[in-house]
């Protein structure tokens, strides 16, 4: 297996009745959030003490006579008292016009069973008045409190869990495998999954059961969002451990992850390419994801530029297209995907200057499979269908391949590829002008690149080279239908000390969710 840090990420559960998709270029303001829900705020209403809540919630709180710890005021005389709500009409109108500049649906206001629900998780069980008999507290679940944690400026919502009895597993089995467990209940429970997959390798590992793992399967194919999305990032945090990844895929995890990758949640689509990603950097794992269906939706998402979809989900499914082009036969499926060459080649040539960072790294991913697919005959009939030599030598003259680069190695290995034995390879390449582009190159010291732009001339010029290329330097013993990337630059999948809702490019997903 390829590094990783085994670092966790996306520490926030997702909340019922909102859950903004990954479009959003900034975190919402703090003053803009409920500090009772933790969500943003769709009816601001104040209470006498000057603080700022979500209507429902507040009225939820004076209901069951419950003053948690973000409340100064006191609740539990409400009863005798009305509760006095202001509403909030200047906030309101800062969140609304916030929601505006970012394309963000606006915040709906909670139902009072909602918040109901929301409260009630928030109150200490010893504590507790069920009220209604509507809702049920779910039985060995260990629920938690969202709360700000100013320490951890990555992961500005957290989950504090409040244990009960039992193991793990158990917990989270009594309500996946009672008969009638409501909506909400299910969403603590996967909740309370995702809070313990982030805790440490050891509980990774004891939770990845085949039972529990059934019982996850219909949830990553759940209506609600709250359930779906969670659900999808446990799965993500178990498939962290090596010994869980094959365990997972033998699950039959896999074909609800391309459903929610095909049509699911925002969110959970995001969850679903990292979960992707994870599974694929297991050799054995890899033949089972092509022939699931796993490429087209995942060539969709790399493809998805603005929206709803985000870089992350976009690094994420071009990190995993890349470890499933490592096995011959998806090479071959990538290549006869309608319009895949041509959708890796956009992605190369992109060019965001608001975000060019984050487009270097994609062109990279792409130029990578690229030059995988070139190493059989489908993609290199692909690649050549679609434009890729003229592309490739545009990618060397325009600078997104610098000289000396990565980018650079691999673009040279798709044209090696594409000139062997291919007499229509000559006739492209000459008209495109690659000579120009690969002389200098054929002209240095030494290196892997050196060599194959040598090989490549001397396919252009109708020379015969029939030995088979071998180097050092390559991924595979020699080039023969295995990664044609070199292995001295795979550092792209090295991840860098720290940096927050970040996959580090490592052979793994690294991030907890």
């Amino acid at each position: 297996m390829a590094m990783g840090t085994g670092r966790p990420r996306w520490g926030q559960p997702a909340a019922t009745t909102y859950s903004p998709p990954p479009s959003f270029t900034a975190d919402p303001p703090e003053e803009f959030l409920c500090p009772i829900s933790g969500t943003l705020m769709a009816d601001p209403v104040v209470v006498p003490p000057g603080q700022t809540f979500e209507r429902a919630c507040i009225q939820a709180c004076a209901a069951l006579a419950f003053s948690p710890p973000a409340v100064a005021a006191d609740l539990s005389a409400s009863a005798s008292s009305p509760l006095v709500l202001i509403p909030n009409v200047a906030l309101r109108t800062a969140i609304l016009n916030w929601c505006d500049r970012l394309a963000l649906p606006h915040p709906a206001p909670l139902s009072p069973d909602t918040a109901r629900d929301i409260v009630h998780r928030l109150m200490p069980r010893q504590e507790e008045q069920w009220s209604s008999q509507s809702y049920r507290p779910p039985p060995q679940v260990a629920t938690s409190v969202r709360v700000r944690r100013p320490s951890a400026p990555d992961e500005e919502f957290v989950q504090e869990p409040v244990r009960a009895g039992g193991s793990p597993e158990e917990e989270i089995m009594a309500v996946l495998g009672a008969e009638g467990a409501s909506t909400a209940e299910l969403e603590v429970a996967m909740a309370s999954l995702r809070q313990a997959t982030r805790e440490n390798s050891e509980v990774r590992r004891q939770l990845c059961t085949p039972r529990l793992l059934a019982a996850l399967r219909p949830m990553l194919l759940s209506a609600d969002a709250g359930i779906q999305v969670n659900a999808a990032a446990a799965m993500v945090n178990l498939s962290l451990e090596p010994e869980n990844k094959v365990q997972i895929v033998r699950s039959g995890a896999v074909s609800p992850l391309v459903d929610v990758l095909r049509g699911g949640h925002p969110e959970a689509r995001d969850h679903a390419a990292g979960a992707m990603y994870s599974l694929a950097v297991e050799d054995e794992n890899r033949a089972a994801i092509g022939v699931l269906g796993a490429i087209p939706p995942l060539l969709e998402l790399f493809a998805s530029a603005g929206g709803a979809v985000g870089y992350r989900a976009r690094r994420e499914a071009g990190m995993a297209l890349y470890h499933v082009s490592l096995y011959g036969m998806n090479r071959s499926k990538i290549a006869r995907a309608p319009g895949a060459v041509r959708t890796l080649l956009a992605v190369a040539e992109a060019r965001d200057r608001a975000n060019e960072a984050d487009a270097t790294a994609l062109r990279r991913l792409a130029m990578m499979i690229l030059a995988n697919l070139a190493g059989c005959p489908d993609g290199r009939e692909a690649l050549m269908d679609g434009g890729a030599v003229a592309a490739v030598f545009r990618l060397m003259r325009n600078g997104s391949a610098a000289p000396g680069s990565a980018e650079e190695e691999y673009c040279i290995s798709a044209l090696y590829g594409m000139s062997r034995g291919s007499m229509r390879f000559r006739g492209l390449a000459r008209a495109a002008g690659v000579e120009a582009a690969l002389q200098p190159v054929s002209e240095r010291d030494g290196g892997v690149g050196r060599d194959m732009a040598r090989r490549t001339l001397r396919a252009m010029r109708g020379e015969d080279d029939e030995a088979p290329f071998s180097a050092p330097g390559l991924h595979g013993s020699q080039w023969n239908g295995v990664s044609i990337v070199s292995e001295g630059l795979v550092s792209i999948r090295r991840p860098p000390p720290h940096r927050s809702n970040y996959t580090g490019p490592s052979g793994s997903n690294t991030t907890q969710f």
